[in-house]
């Protein structure tokens, strides 16, 4: 004869208030981590070739304290961006650590880590400010802040909730001392 087994309880009631808390605290988190990423890497495009032509004599009128090629003090890219340095100075120049050599042309792959103050023999301040940005969606980006965030805004939801909870019961705001005496007494008059 076939025992009949009690349907197994749904994994969200399985978990308990406090679990629940937890995961839709986490699964928020990550959902307006995911929101904000998509909103900020709106319109990524393809990446594109940035093209820099150093003409001749450009040394001296740096050196003069002209800005020839009028690049700005920060300047920002996408990642996977190429910039390509045509020098066609006699003489060879630095941004950060990529050189070109007189009457050369280079090609670099602008990476997300490149960024920063760079020293720059193209800029009459001798340096410039590169900013890479990201590309694309990157839902790696939404892990460590819902880990963080997520547990820990379950369980303050759910403090918060017992508080609320108890300063709406009259009952339970009474010490036990005082129940329990009240209780004793009853318990005589009967």
């Amino acid at each position: 004869m076939p025992v009949d087994r009690p349907a197994r309880p749904r994994l969200l009631a399985r978990l308990g208030r406090l679990g629940r808390a937890v995961l839709v605290a986490s699964v928020a988190v990550w959902a307006l981590c995911a929101l904000a990423l998509l909103i900020y890497t709106n319109g990524a495009r393809a990446p594109q070739t940035h093209t820099l032509v150093i003409p001749d004599g450009t040394q001296a009128r740096i050196a003069s304290g002209e800005n020839p090629l009028e690049i700005p003090a920060t300047w920002s890219f996408l990642a996977d961006d190429t910039l390509r340095l045509v020098n066609d100075d006699r003489v060879g120049h630095w941004l950060g650590s990529y050189f070109v050599p007189a009457l050369t042309t280079q090609d670099y792959r602008l990476q997300r880590g490149l960024g920063g103050s760079l020293f720059c023999s193209l800029h009459p301040d001798g340096e410039i400010t590169i900013d890479v940005e990201v590309r694309d969606f990157d839902w790696m980006a939404t892990i460590v802040p819902t880990l963080a965030l997520g547990p820990a805004l379950g369980v303050i939801w759910v403090g918060v909730g017992r508080v609320v909870r108890l300063l709406d019961e009259p009952d339970r705001r009474t010490l036990p001392a005082e129940g329990a005496a009240e209780n004793r007494a009853v318990r005589r008059d009967t």
